[in-house]
């Protein structure tokens, strides 16, 4: 397998100092002996040593420069070549997001306060004229009607209500008073001077 990757070069150049080799080995051990049996002899034998020592020293010569070339073709090789880089195809499933929507909780419906309770108030001289003067606790709006001669204005005062009271109205004219009304009794007059004490004063319940 060496020789085989030697170049051609190389390789005559290793086949001839074998040849040589060879061609000196049977000289030596064929040919010379039987033409003089005493071969090498005294005086050829450093001859025959010197000779010997030259083509083995040529020899392990010749096969370390000649067959030093596949090695060092094998090191080029190793030396060009590139890395190999090998990628794996990712097995990682594409994640999926799934968007969800919450739908808003439902507010508790909100139950709208109650439209207070409508009175219609009537005032002349001296006195206040109510429905009725026990009422529910509530909110009330009290409309007021001026059916006399001359000015007059509508007081409440009592639990929670301090003084609560419309505009002084002429003859003829109306106004309206709102009032939240909890349970007790509430001093209902007229605050006009002398009104009061000539009758416009009620008292009504809440219960």
């Amino acid at each position: 397998m060496l020789i085989a990757a030697l170049s051609t070069g190389h390789k005559v150049g290793l086949g001839l100092v074998g040849l040589a080799f060879v061609v000196f080995a049977l000289i030596s051990a064929f040919l010379l002996p039987a033409l003089r049996p005493d071969y090498p002899g005294r005086r050829g034998l450093p001859v025959f040593l010197t000779l010997s020592a030259t083509l083995f020293v040529g020899m392990m010569f010749a096969v370390f420069f000649f067959g030093r070339e596949p090695s060092e073709s094998h090191a080029a090789e190793g030396s060009t070549a590139g890395p190999t880089q090998t990628t794996t195809p990712s097995t990682t499933a594409p994640s999926t997001t799934k968007a969800t929507t919450t739908a808003p909780a439902a507010s508790a419906p909100t139950t709208a306060p109650a439209a207070p309770k409508s009175v219609p108030v009537t005032e002349v001289e001296f006195k206040i004229e109510l429905p009725s003067t026990t009422l529910s606790p509530g909110s009330y709006t009290f409309d007021l009607t001026n059916k006399g001669h001359v000015g007059h204005d509508l007081v409440f005062n009592g639990p929670g209500v301090d003084n609560e009271k419309t505009p002084v109205i002429g003859p003829g004219k109306t106004a309206k008073l709102n009032v939240d009304l909890k349970s007790g009794t509430y001093d209902v007059y007229c605050s006009v001077p002398g009104h009061k004490q000539a009758g416009m004063d009620v008292e009504v319940k809440v219960s």
